[in-house]
């Protein structure tokens, strides 16, 4: 009797309709990028976008161009 008990449950446990969950994409990580800029008469290489480097060194900054390797980065410098 017992067994039988256990079989029904385990049977009726499998019967339960699973729940589903929204399949999410995984997102590939975007390399971090390098880039070089002149900013207040230096030349600068930074992982900061245009923006952020304008907010950090007032509006005149120039962007040149982005790596994705810092030693690439401070050859172009």
């Amino acid at each position: 009797m017992r067994t039988r008990h256990a079989v029904m449950l385990a049977l009726s446990a499998l019967c339960i309709p699973a729940v589903s969950m929204p399949l999410q994409k995984a997102n590939a990580l975007e390399p971090e990028k390098y880039t070089v800029y002149c900013a207040n008469d230096h030349i600068e290489v930074s992982f900061w976008d245009l923006e952020q480097m304008k907010v950090r060194n007032g509006s005149d900054v120039c962007q040149f161009q982005s790596y994705t390797s810092y030693s690439s980065a401070l050859k172009f410098a």
